[in-house]
């Protein structure tokens, strides 16, 4: 395959070896390129497993999840087939498909198992329908590989502290739970003006989730 740039975040989030891997940044920061990437090069690796790309919203999925796919794969050079009625990427020449699945269907998440999961904007979601996506992905991340099944997570922290991403990843520091920190700013190739738009538009609290993806209190009116 040929080789794509990454930024440093990206490039840790494919690599690691952690079981739950979750980038927590800002906008723009570059976290969805990293989750299609990390399944795809997963993919690579072991030839004939699937994987699974969830979004909140089907939307979403069309907008963000199935361009950025296409385009990483033009990229590295692989052949693919889009089967828009059953939400899937056939690659071929890896003999494995991607499902790309929605947080507003849950029921969705059925007749099909893979081997390594991406949950894109968990924490836009409540704790409690959040924990039940999880459980959902969970489920279905059962695919025999040539090693442990993984599940990923690439969010801004929108919930806070009251969120099911900070109650797993930060509070709980369970074994195998690992983030990864990436700022708005480490994405060299956004427009300028942009990081200044986003503080014009929050208080200093929320630009600070919004932009250096940290964990805060919402308590306060926004």
């Amino acid at each position: 395959m040929s080789a794509v740039e990454l930024l440093d975040h990206q490039i840790e989030f494919c690599d690691t070896k952690a079981l739950y891997p979750a980038i927590v940044g800002g906008l723009g920061s570059g976290k969805s390129r990293a989750g299609t990437m990390r399944l795809l090069l997963l993919m690579a690796e072991n030839p004939g497993i699937n994987t699974l790309y969830a979004l909140p919203t089907y939307d979403l999925l069309r907008l963000r999840a199935l361009p950025g796919f296409e385009d990483d794969l033009q990229a590295i050079g692989l052949g693919y087939q889009i089967n828009k009625s059953e939400w899937s990427i056939y690659i071929p020449k890896l003999k494995g498909s991607i499902y790309l699945r929605s947080y507003d269907n849950p029921n969705r998440f059925i007749a099909f198992e893979v081997a390594h999961a991406v949950a894109d904007e968990i924490d836009t979601l409540p704790k409690d329908k959040a924990e039940i996506v999880w459980r959902k992905i969970s489920e279905r991340t059962r695919q025999a590989c040539n090693g442990p099944n993984t599940i990923g997570v690439v969010t801004t922290p929108d919930q806070g502290v009251t969120g099911f991403v900070y109650q797993k990843w930060a509070k709980q520091q369970q074994s195998g739970y690992e983030i990864i920190k990436a700022r708005t700013t480490d994405n060299p190739f956004l427009p300028d003006g942009y990081v200044q738009q986003i503080r014009d538009n929050y208080d200093p609290v929320l630009a600070d989730l919004y932009l250096n993806g940290e964990f805060v209190s919402l308590s306060h009116d926004k």
